[in-house]
């Protein structure tokens, strides 16, 4: 198993997205500008992560097994929100950290490429491209991590999540456009030009 640390921040551009995306209105900025300052020292973005060899089915050279997380501190904070019945500021939370997943993805895969010299495909979710059933084997590939799941096969921290990261040596459009293989064509998040 590999594992690296994932620098992420979020700019005013990210709080406009945000803003965007899950329809704030401009007097919201400074309190998510404020939530994402509150939020920056308890962000401990992790991937954790096993390589695979292909199947002759397929027609990239390997995959990676992938766990991403956040990190148990914006779960804390989400919690802190909702149990003082601070329901908009929770909502917050999640918007901005849904973001900083995005984010997340992005940092990860410059990495790997950097690493390995190959071209992420695409990111193929647990739950969406696989079936959520698989995660106790792949799980079971890993050993210690900062991530579990429940007998829903719910994650913890609730900002993790489970993907497979096909590689090619040749590049093939932006693997990070994650509306561009999600199967959700409802989905509000959803970006406007899928």
């Amino acid at each position: 198993m590999n594992t690296t640390d994932i620098t992420i921040h979020v700019e005013p551009e990210d709080i406009l997205r945000t803003m965007q995306q899950c329809h704030f209105r401009e007097e919201d900025f400074a309190s998510l500008q404020a939530l994402s300052r509150a939020m920056a020292p308890l962000l401990r973005a992790k991937a954790y992560y096993v390589w695979k060899k292909r199947d002759e089915k397929v027609s990239y050279d390997d995959y990676a097994v992938v766990f991403l997380t956040l990190g148990n501190g914006v779960d804390a904070l989400q919690e802190l929100y909702l149990d003082r019945n601070c329901l908009t500021e929770a909502y917050m939370v999640e918007c901005i950290a849904l973001g900083l997943l995005e984010k997340a993805y992005r940092e990860f895969i410059k990495e790997v490429q950097r690493e390995t010299g190959k071209w992420a495909q695409k990111i193929d979710f647990l739950g969406d491209t696989y079936p959520i059933e698989l995660l106790p084997r792949l799980y079971r590939e890993f050993g210690q991590m900062d991530i579990s799941y429940n007998e829903k096969m719910v994650l913890s921290p609730q900002k993790s999540v489970v993907f497979l990261l096909p590689m090619s040596s040749g590049k093939k459009g932006d693997a990070c456009n994650i509306c561009e293989n999600c199967s959700n064509k409802g989905c509000v998040l959803r970006s406007a030009a899928d």
